[in-house]
């Protein structure tokens, strides 16, 4: 294999490890890239130097916010205490907070559990949301916001399990709207303020 070859090889493995990214996708990235001239690489490499050290990651809700205590949501005195939203990524959170009709609590799990895990902790991030929800005495009810495919119905299903642990708070799931096997995502501002409202 040539040394060229193996540069690609190299930099087309790096961007597989991204969501969605396949092997040729992640090769024409590379291909883009040797395209562009020497500026836009440098401002490149400087937005990315820079997303690590300006952005943090809230340790209350887990969203990444630029800062270094409590995000903006977090840290706002006229949040709605009595109620946790819970959603997959920092992506599906921005676009419940779109539609304005959301004013409590959230809390980013990091991902969803496969359907026959066997190590849940190394998937979501359990063991923090029993902290977080211990930590909010007025905590009423928990709201999942998870995408309607088969994954998001397995790790739904394991959080009524594991949060029945706290028989005083109501658990509850976004209602009619989402449709079925579709991304939290990719859901428009006026699905999810239905399903909000209809939630069950």
């Amino acid at each position: 294999m040539s040394q060229f070859s193996n540069i690609i090889d190299k930099s087309s493995e790096a961007f597989t490890k991204f969501p969605g990214i396949g092997p040729r996708q992640a090769k024409r990235f590379v291909y883009y890239l040797l395209s562009q001239d020497s500026g836009e690489i440098k401002q490149f490499v400087e937005n990315i130097k820079e997303l690590r050290e300006n952005v943090s990651q809230c340790p209350e809700c887990f969203r990444y916010f630029i800062g270094k205590k409590n995000c903006q949501i977090c840290a706002d005195p006229n949040i709605e205490n009595d109620k946790l939203l819970i959603v997959e990524k920092d992506a599906d959170l921005e676009n419940i907070r779109k539609t304005n009709k959301y004013h409590g609590r959230y809390f980013v799990l990091g991902g969803l559990l496969p359907i026959l895990e066997k190590e849940p902790e190394s998937r979501i991030r359990i063991l923090e949301l029993r902290s977080r929800i211990k930590a909010l005495p007025e905590l009423k009810e928990v709201i999942l916001a998870l995408s309607a495919n088969p994954v998001g119905e397995n790790t739904a299903e394991y959080l009524h399990q594991e949060l029945a642990k706290f028989p005083s708070i109501k658990m509850s799931s976004l209602g009619r709207g989402i449709s079925t096997g579709s991304e939290l995502e990719y859901a428009d501002s006026a699905t999810l303020s239905s399903a909000l409202e209809s939630r069950r």
